[in-house]
């Protein structure tokens, strides 16, 4: 704290100066400490008394590793390092916090709202990163304690400040705003938050816009013009509205969701408009960007600035944060809950495509009317859409009763937990909202560890799912046709023995596909003697051989039945764009979880490679519980082989295997479950 020295706060909080003689009065301290583990050379420590702990215990600590002065209510027996002794030692450190405050001549943006006061913290910080030397307020820092130690980090260097100031009770948001003393406040919400103390909206309200009082008369106070309560409120000061709704003088437009892990909307101030991008879930994230550019705006920051730093913006613990376990999409926002933030987070979660899944728990200190709020939250789940909600809690009890036969109901979080794999399904948009009492964390965890357990079914394309042949003979004909070669019955078994020898030539790595490719039509228009181009023929048959399929026999059978029990996959070495074009015209493409063609693999098959790389990308995958169906012994096979994957060769034209042995054979695609089911069980 720049300035303030031993001597000065003992006066300004007026504090008894107990030392040794040898003490150094007018030593500068450093910033606020309540944890002498956290203590560095110079630092004040505070030696609160905690339901748990006695700060006043580890003042040795504190000095033995660096602090220059303590902060106490008593002296330990025998110490003579400086100690400011004080009877109140909150109401001390507010004084002195206060004072250090009205040295700062920097802007100090204060931040509060019923909820979004952390998001609207780091937003703004992030955008005012963009040009200044930002100091904002480090974690959960908001209350009595974390704002002075918050102020007291503030150094020369700084160029803003962004202060967070949370409370629960009356009183509370004066105490704050003398210490900090906004150039600027934000005001999230006024919603259903500690209404145990504060009653109901209006005193939410009341107690929210104490800081006013403290602000000077040309300061600027920026508020939520979509909130009944702050749009309808008569300020004093200077105001500023942003929202979505008419009348804001800083509007968002055009939102929208485009995955779990974006919002995106425009930006709409005065002449000004620009588009951000929020690396964040959730449609309340908007009013997180509202905020920082509004703050970005009056602060002379450029419309490149304020996108770069909402761009910049990242979530704060379980705010919101976003995982794609391979199996659901999780949207852990288990640090706090009321019923303002979870119709938010609903409205959020149908944004997502596929089922929607709610995972609650009690929302604490809603006072008188918590049972028949938490029945609202119900209700309302039932009535957007929420195809399953899950519960666990006293008072969620009502969530269950309002959400009617969508919900269910656990007494405990463990019960909840061991109901898990039979709730919930693959694809899933999960989101976990609870009050941190209820200790979601847990949940959550155990939903990142479901998997599919389903065995892995890898099947090669051509000449497996798809006749490659009768596909490759229509897509030729006309081809050559079009360039002016009859497609006689020898010109077709020319092409099929060059094309042959060329496919070997790339599994062996003499020839790269691209080569392949064109290679085959030179061979065989040198020997017909015919001056074509290979290229131009190249192009016409891969048009063709995109649009024509047929199905090998008994193939849409075998999906039919495979499909739901199996995970099913694509294996193939043909070209990524006329496999793509194939599947989709045989309307199978949904079936398959994923499609690896070796052209966007980076290599073919049988290369070991190509089988790790696609391992790689397989969720959950278990080398015990996966197989490949293939028709080529060397390629599918011998590539299986190599991997260490179960093989099971398709041989329907009747050959003899040689030196590559498959593990399994079948000579019609029927055959294929009851294989399946012998080397993963009935219950797979």
């Amino acid at each position: 704290m720049k300035n303030m020295t031993i001597r000065l706060a003992a006066e300004t909080c007026g504090a008894k100066l107990c030392a040794g003689a040898a003490c150094d009065f007018n030593r500068e301290l450093g910033k606020v400490v309540i944890d002498s583990r956290a203590v560095a050379e110079g630092d004040l420590f505070v030696a609160f008394k905690g339901e748990h702990t006695d700060g006043h215990a580890y003042i040795a600590t504190a000095f033995d590793k660096g602090a220059a002065c303590c902060l106490a209510e008593r002296i330990p027996e025998g110490e003579m390092r400086p100690i400011l002794l004080v009877e109140n030692v909150q109401t001390a450190l507010e004084k002195i916090a206060a004072a250090y405050r009205a040295t700062l001549s920097l802007p100090v943006i204060g931040i509060t709202g019923s909820v979004g006061k952390t998001s609207a913290k780091e937003m703004i910080s992030a955008v005012l990163a963009q040009r200044f030397n930002v100091l904002k307020t480090d974690k959960n820092l908001n209350n009595q304690i974390g704002v002075p130690m918050t102020l007291s980090r503030i150094e020369p260097e700084h160029e803003a400040a962004v202060i967070e100031m949370g409370i629960s009770g009356f009183g509370e948001m004066s105490e704050l705003a003398a210490m900090v003393v906004p150039d600027i406040a934000v005001y999230t919400v006024i919603g259903h938050a500690h209404l145990e103390y504060l009653h109901d909206l209006d005193g939410v309200l009341k107690a929210k816009t104490e800081m006013l009082d403290y602000m000077k008369p040309d300061a600027l106070v920026i508020m939520n013009g979509d909130d009944e309560k702050l749009r309808n409120f008569n300020c004093s000061r200077r105001r500023l509205l942003y929202g979505l709704s008419e009348g804001c003088d800083i509007r968002a437009e055009n939102v929208s969701m485009p995955d779990a892990r974006h919002t995106e909307c425009d930006i709409c101030y005065g002449e000004r408009r620009l588009h951000a991008l929020i690396p964040a879930y959730g449609q309340h994230m908007v009013y997180a960007a509202l905020e920082g550019a509004a703050v970005g705006f009056v602060m002379g920051l450029d419309d490149e600035e304020i996108v770069r730093g909402i761009a910049d913006f990242e979530t704060v613990g379980r705010r919101g944060a976003v995982t794609d376990t391979g199996f659901v999409t999780l949207i852990d926002d288990g640090y706090n809950a009321n019923p303002d933030s979870v119709r938010c987070g609903i409205d959020s979660l149908l944004k997502l495509s596929g089922r929607h899944v709610l995972v609650l728990s009690d929302m604490l200190e809603q006072g008188e009317q918590a049972a028949q709020m938490h029945y609202d939250i119900g209700r309302y789940a039932r009535e957007r859409g929420i195809e399953l909600c899950i519960t666990t809690g006293a008072l969620s009890e009502n969530i269950c009763a309002g959400a009617g036969d969508t919900a269910v109901h656990f007494d405990s979080n463990a019960e909840l937990i061991a109901a898990l794999p039979g709730l919930i399904e693959k694809g899933d948009n999960i989101l976990v909202k609870a009050s941190r009492g209820m200790h979601l964390e847990e949940v959550s965890e155990a939903i990142k560890k479901l998997r599919d357990d389903r065995p892995v079914v890898m099947l090669d394309l051509d000449d497996t799912v798809l006749d490659f042949h009768m596909a490759e003979r229509t897509a030729l004909s006309e081809a050559l046709r079009r360039v002016g070669i009859e497609p006689k019955a020898e010109t077709l078994a020319l092409y099929s023995e060059f094309n042959i020898r060329c496919w070997e030539a790339l599994e062996r790595g003499e020839l790269d596909r691209e080569q392949v490719k064109v290679h085959r039509y030179e061979l065989l228009f040198e020997a017909i003697g015919a001056d074509k181009s290979a290229e131009e023929t190249t192009q016409i048959y891969e048009k063709l051989l995109e649009i024509g399929h047929w199905f090998m026999p008994g193939a849409e059978e075998l999906l039919e039945k495979l499909k739901g029990k199996y995970r099913l996959f694509i294996v193939s070495n043909g070209t990524a764009s006329v496999q793509d074009s194939r599947l989709k015209s045989a309307g199978i493409g949904e079936l398959f979880e994923q499609v690896f063609v070796s052209e966007r693999v980076g290599c073919n098959k049988p290369s070991r490679e190509f089988f790790e790389a696609i391992k790689e990308k397989i969720p959950f995958y278990d080398p015990n519980k996966a197989i490949i169906v293939g028709d080529s012994l060397t390629s599918d096979i011998l590539g299986g082989k190599n991997a260490g994957i179960r093989t099971c060769w398709y041989n329907f034209k009747g050959k003899q295997a040689d030196k590559i042995v498959p593990d399994y054979e079948i000579h019609e695609l029927s055959e294929l479950p009851a294989l399946l089911e012998g080397v993963f069980g009935a219950d797979a």
